[in-house]
């Protein structure tokens, strides 16, 4: 029942993700843009960390959209 119950949390989160997905596509069309622009969007960026033997970047951004919200509506339609 366990391993059940992990599955439908991951097919939840697979289906927001997806939602997010289509929702910053839509984003580029000028019909669509008001309706899923972005309600949540926090991060951190740290694009130039210099150590003495490397240098790299770091990158981390959330983005949340009505495509997120009617991913994890419609995964939890499924799942009922």
């Amino acid at each position: 029942m366990a391993a059940r119950g992990g599955a439908h949390w991951t097919f939840v989160i697979l289906l927001v993700l997806l939602g997010t997905f289509l929702g910053v596509y839509l984003q580029r069309f000028d019909v669509t843009a008001p309706f899923f622009r972005d309600v949540i969007r926090s991060g951190f960026d740290l694009r130039d960390v210099d150590l003495v033997f490397m240098q790299f970047g770091l990158s981390f951004h959330l983005r949340l959209n009505l495509g997120s919200l009617l991913g994890g509506l419609v995964s939890l339609w499924i799942l009922r």
